[in-house]
């Protein structure tokens, strides 16, 4: 059920709103309206926007796993993605598709044929009663139009600020979900080591976490500190 088009995209093993940690409340409020939204879409379209690393691309594709789950189709795009034979004619007919999620808008917007192509993909989605998401790093205020088309489509789009983790106990909170999902705990000690050996950029450390998943199932060993610290060759 899960449709990519116009080549396969995989979703991130650890993409899931099981996963994504934020203590803002406002934030957690909007959140809960979009996960509302896909449970019983209506013709929704939302603008999540924020600096790299904030958890932009996490969302998009949870929203696709969850309506994947739920046995509806989807699609993911990142319109970044130079690999993919990307053109405008690709948003034609995916306002069928119960949910579509566009990627790094920054790198269509001020195209004119983008642009009406997504406005178009905007209002016939809102028609069917679809749901779209999209992402970007600018607000959409400071997008550089070039149609009007455009303009008034995103009128009804309904943008969601977000904001990178900086509090550790925040990031050590998503490094425990994301544990958990791989199927192991792991000690807040532990959260400590990783940022102070690391950084607190959580995409760098959940790197880390994926291999010292492979060397708990390797050596069928718990993830104490003591094997952290052997694992990763730290004294």
């Amino acid at each position: 059920m899960f449709v990519q088009m116009p080549l396969k995209i995989g979703l991130r093993d650890d993409a899931c709103f099981e996963t994504f940690v934020t203590e803002q409340e406002s934030l957690a409020v909007a959140l809960n309206s979009l996960q509302s939204a896909l449970k019983q879409p209506k013709g929704n379209a939302f603008y999540l926007f924020a600096e790299s690393g904030a958890g932009k691309t996490h969302l998009l594709q949870a929203a696709c796993r969850y309506v994947t789950e739920k046995g509806q189709a989807s699609v993911y795009l990142p319109m970044n993605d130079s690999s993919l034979p990307l053109i405008p004619d690709v948003l034609i007919g995916l306002e069928r598709t119960p949910l579509v999620c566009l990627d790094d808008m920054e790198h269509i917007i001020g195209n004119a044929k983008w642009e009406l192509a997504l406005a178009n993909l905007l209002t016939k989605s809102s028609v069917q009663g679809h749901n779209v998401i999209l992402a970007g790093e600018k607000s959409v205020v400071d997008w550089s139009l070039a149609t009007p088309e455009l303009t008034k489509a995103l009128m009804n789009v309904l943008p969601i600020k977000l904001s990178a983790l900086n509090e550790k106990d925040e990031i050590i909170m998503a490094l425990q979900r994301h544990a958990k999902r791989l199927g192991f705990e792991l000690p807040v000690e532990v959260g400590n080591y990783l940022i102070k050996q690391f950084s607190n950029d959580l995409q760098e450390l959940l790197a880390v976490l994926q291999m010292l998943e492979q060397a708990t199932l390797v050596e069928k060993r718990r993830l104490t500190l003591p094997f952290v610290k052997k694992v990763l060759g730290h004294s």
